[in-house]
């Protein structure tokens, strides 16, 4: 997505952050290209999305080869199963389930999704590997077990307040350090309900003005959407994300939510290796931590943050860098966490 909002911290200091918006029958092998089908769907950029396959029969195993499609598989309502797949080529999702108007739930699991977005990574924010998005109605389901490489925008998005998902278990890499769009590995977003736990997220460095994450998390009238809120965040390994978890929910004036969100972040355990962010903070200062928080009432508690990436005495003047950044957050619990 554009980079839509700052924060204003102390005097004059602001950051900018990126926001990934939005996210046995059938044949154990789909051909591509040619074979794309329509889904009635639009995405936010305007574009009438295609698909390799629409609400497929049975559960969906094998190979789903989407090049030259918008989507590998959507689901548009109903319940459904993708166990065992491998999914790629398609340019926007690798599997929607787009609760928009409808009612729809899938488990997606054990599968290999790779190659999502152009076919030469671009900024254009979309490349998902798997998108529950439900705004005028529900998508619910889980995402577990799955590996997710080689993406463009986000590995798992959950989003809309019609979206209730679990996020368990997953192998998620990103593009590493580069500079053409900052990426994520999950996000929970714009009143989406969901737990994230125990995910295996690394290499989502960006070298550009802005930052990438392990886990995002946002939503508030400064984005035009709901709050996001009583997100479970545990037990997830990080590494080398210029941000390992990052929660910012706002006002319109950029001022953070005045009721409790109430996101947990517990026994997660994050490192950085190196400062490779030099433009996140203010377009000439870099920004990495292991969790940056800025809500209301959200609770920071038995986590592990290591490494050089995230201990200002190596980044010195060239970033902000911090274990845990909580400036200008309201009430949040800090508690019993290593920074090591």
């Amino acid at each position: 997505m554009d980079r839509i909002g700052h924060r204003a911290i102390g005097a004059g200091a602001s950051v900018l952050l990126s926001l990934a918006l939005l996210l046995g029958g059938v044949p154990p092998e789909a051909s591509a290209a040619s074979n794309c089908l329509a889904t009635g769907a639009v995405d936010r950029d305007g574009t009438a999305l295609t698909a390799r396959l629409v609400n497929p029969a049975g559960v969906v195993r094998g190979r789903v080869d989407a090049t030259g499609c918008d989507v590998g598989i959507y689901f548009g309502q109903g319940t459904w199963k993708v166990d065992g797949a491998e999914i790629l080529g398609a340019r926007y999702y690798g599997v929607l389930v787009d609760g928009n108007g409808h009612s729809v739930s899938v488990d997606v699991s054990r599968s290999a999704i790779h190659d999502i977005g152009e076919p030469t990574l671009t900024s254009a924010r979309h490349g998902q590997g798997i998108a529950y998005r439900g705004f005028a109605g529900n998508a619910s389901g889980s995402a577990s077990g799955n590996r997710i490489w080689r993406y463009q925008e986000a590995g798992i998005n959950l989003t809309g307040p019609g979206t209730h998902a679990t996020v368990t278990g997953n192998h998620i890499v990103g593009r590493g350090t580069q500079d053409v769009i900052s990426q994520n590995g999950v996000q929970v977003i714009h009143g989406a309900h969901g737990s994230v736990r125990a995910n295996h997220i690394a290499d989502l460095q960006f070298l550009g003005p802005n930052v990438g994450n392990g886990i995002l998390v946002v939503g508030g009238p400064g984005y035009g959407f709901p709050y996001t809120r009583d997100v479970v965040i545990s037990d997830n390994d990080i590494a080398n994300a210029d941000i390992g978890i990052n929660v910012f929910e706002i006002e319109e004036d950029v001022s953070p939510a005045p009721e409790p969100t109430r996101i947990l972040i517990a026994h997660n355990r994050i490192r950085n290796d190196a400062l490779t962010n030099l433009l996140g903070w203010d377009d000439d200062t870099g920004f990495q931590a292991g969790i940056s928080d800025y809500a209301n009432g959200d609770l920071i508690v038995g986590n592990v943050v290591t490494g050089r990436g995230y201990d200002q005495t190596v980044c010195g003047d060239a970033a902000i860098c911090r274990r845990i950044f909580t400036d200008g957050s309201i009430d949040p619990t800090v508690s019993g966490n290593v920074p090591r």
